[in-house]
């Protein structure tokens, strides 16, 4: 029976997502990866926040891309005493660690941006030795044949298989692989059977996203596909642990 990971998205919700706090927390737990998002900031570094702008999830307003590293720094996130984390010292933290690294890189239309992001996280990924424990993931297809050419795990973040034909589906798979991209991360409301068979057919693997509640996480945890991102990693690692001790139960040779 193969193992589905499970993916902390943002590190979960036990604390404030993308927060250094929900980062070491996924740690703790024990789930096999972590994942959060990173917007390149004004002075041309990496910060660790999922909207474009601050006002949702930090006492700030305006754009990320309008302020330098050491400014948001500074600034608090919601109902915790943090600021937006800096990514140098995110990945100096997770070098110590076992747990597998994916980065999420934000959409970013300002010339060369992309450029600039895949030069910045390889910098931290070959400072800390981490080549092998990093997935870099966008929806953003631009932003990932850089770090494939550098033998980075890549994978596109996918949502509209749900409105493409078959063929169109086919069309984009086999882009993807002669890209090097390795994996495609699915939306789980429109991704079937067919759809996972489409993506074994390009010798890809894939991925659910962002999968909560116990009867989705069972359902997705008995699927073929690599790994679950969820806001509920605590609860998928139970249910889990329960369907492999049932498993192991009903086993031949056991009373």
């Amino acid at each position: 029976m193969s193992t589905v990971q499970i993916v902390a998205h943002r590190g979960g919700s036990a604390f404030p997502e993308n927060s250094f706090s929900a980062l070491k927390y996924a740690c703790r737990l024990g789930v096999e990866q972590v994942e959060f998002d990173i917007h390149l900031t004004s002075d041309g570094r990496l910060c660790i926040i999922h909207d474009p702008t601050l006002d949702q999830t930090a006492h700030g307003t305006g754009s990320v891309r309008e302020h330098t590293m050491r400014e948001l720094a500074r600034v608090r996130l919601r109902a915790i005493d943090e600021g937006v984390p800096v990514f140098d010292d995110v990945m100096a933290f997770l070098a110590g660690e076992s747990i597998h690294v994916r980065i999420e890189i934000k959409k970013d239309e300002r010339k060369g941006a992309y450029a600039r992001m895949h030069e910045c996280v390889m910098a931290a990924v070959r400072r800390h030795g981490m080549e092998k424990r990093v997935t870099v993931m966008s929806f953003e297809l631009d932003a990932l044949p850089a770090f494939a050419r550098d033998g980075i795990e890549t994978s596109l973040s996918w949502m509209r298989h749900g409105q493409e034909t078959p063929a169109q589906f086919h069309e984009l798979l086999a882009r993807i692989a002669g890209l090097g991209i390795a994996d495609i991360g699915l939306s789980f409301a429109p991704t079937t059977a067919s759809v996972l068979e489409s993506v074994s057919r390009h010798k890809l693997s894939a991925g659910i996203w962002t999968v909560n509640g116990p009867g989705r996480l069972s359902y997705w945890l008995g699927m073929p596909v690599s790994y679950i991102i969820t806001d509920q990693p605590d609860v998928a690692l139970d249910l889990r642990r329960r369907a492999r001790e049932g498993s192991a139960a009903g086993s031949p040779g056991r009373s």
